[in-house]
């Protein structure tokens, strides 16, 4: 029952504290290892390489979202596309044009009213284009030369 306390083994707190650390240093060697075991030298993704996460850095997801800008007509012939499939649609399955047009636009004004959007916007850019450099110009006085061309073939025919 006497205990002697001079054979019992005495730590100090730095002591314990510095086994920790390196308990976890080599716990993180451990893990880079696993980790670098993972990628190969052949990785395709820039992400991977060099310790990176795999995923892009924080920085471009930050960038301001740029807004699709409008191509030619405004998604004007689009939306005619989609009218005429939706009629065939409503014949098809002998239902009310509306009830689909309600499924896909939510209403038939909502659909209208993007229809004549999109109209306005494709009539401005026709307005627009019919400055000095129309092509409409020059391919009405290719028309006409075509004809002049045709009316001297025709001549020449007829002579000889």
């Amino acid at each position: 029952m006497t205990l002697d306390f001079m054979s019992l083994k005495t730590t100090s707190a730095a002591s314990v504290k510095t086994e920790k650390q390196k308990e976890k240093i080599l716990e993180r060697q451990k893990a880079q290892e696993i980790e670098q075991a993972r990628l190969s030298e052949r990785e395709l993704n820039p992400y991977w390489k060099d310790g990176g996460t795999g995923l892009p850095p924080e920085e471009s997801e930050a960038a301001p979202v740029k807004k699709v800008t409008v191509v030619e007509d405004a998604g004007l012939s689009w939306l005619r596309k989609s009218y005429r499939r939706m009629k065939e649609q409503a014949e098809r399955e002998k239902r009310n044009f509306e009830e689909i047009v309600a499924e896909r636009y939510g209403s038939m004004e909502i659909f209208q009213s993007r229809l004549e959007e999109a109209e306005k916007v494709a009539s401005k850019k026709e307005n627009y284009g019919q400055g000095r450099w129309r092509k409409s110009d020059y391919s009405e006085s290719g028309l006409e030369r075509k004809e002049q061309r045709m009316k001297e073939t025709q001549d020449e025919d007829d002579r000889n």
